[in-house]
């Protein structure tokens, strides 16, 4: 993993652009750890800090508007046609359908942070034909957020930077369905009472008629 990652970071700003929209795409490609490198990277002083957030979140863009295109074009088929040399398993698949299903477009913002989800959500919203100004919004803001905490662990973690995915795994995670929780229900019970003003504006009018 360490070598992998040397690699990379030894084209310097390009390899570390080019790898993560390959992994956004579903590549094996260690994504989160990549960053948390970049952020010991900025640590050492051997990378700058915008600089480095710049190039991941640019490429962390590129990769996620390719899996939107793919899911416009092809739907869901490519991927399981070629799950296997993607590193995407089919449980994946169900999981990233159920979470997006149940989450909509907030999906996109936090999917990032969701093992197995991320290389997915923009398939999906692909596939089912979102707008691409609502993908965009969402998927860009959560690519943003994404790379600031990766690159922000990277950095205050230091030497320790190798630990990220136990911290993601115990505190980001857990954080970030919560999160979606959150806004899930803030969204329900939103469009209920729009729903609720509706119905009663339509019995007023009624009421008005007679």
């Amino acid at each position: 993993m360490h070598a992998l990652l040397l690699t990379i970071t030894k084209y310097s700003y390009w390899g570390i652009f080019v790898a993560l929209g390959l992994g956004i795409l579903g590549f094996p490609v260690p994504d989160e750890t990549l960053i948390a490198f970049v952020g010991f990277l900025v640590y050492e002083d051997k990378l700058n800090y915008l600089y480095a957030f710049a190039v991941c979140f640019t490429g962390t863009s590129l990769g996620i508007t390719m899996g939107y295109i793919i899911g416009r074009t092809f739907g869901t088929r490519l991927i399981k046609r070629y799950s296997t040399r993607l590193n995407v398993n089919p449980d994946h698949i169900q999981n990233a359908k159920k979470f997006y299903v149940r989450y909509g477009k907030f999906a996109l913002f936090i999917g990032y942070f969701i093992p197995g989800v991320r290389h997915l959500t923009a398939i999906l919203a692909g596939s089912s034909i979102m707008p691409y100004p609502v993908f965009a919004a969402f998927a860009y803001a959560g690519a943003a957020l994404w790379t600031i905490t990766f690159i922000s662990l990277g950095f205050f973690l230091g030497g320790k930077w190798h630990r990220v995915s136990a911290y993601s795994n115990r505190y980001i995670i857990p954080f970030m369905l919560l999160v979606a929780i959150f806004l899930a229900i803030a969204v329900y019970w939103k469009t209920a009472e729009e729903k609720d003003n509706e119905h009663k504006n339509k019995n007023d009018d009624i009421n008005q008629i007679q």
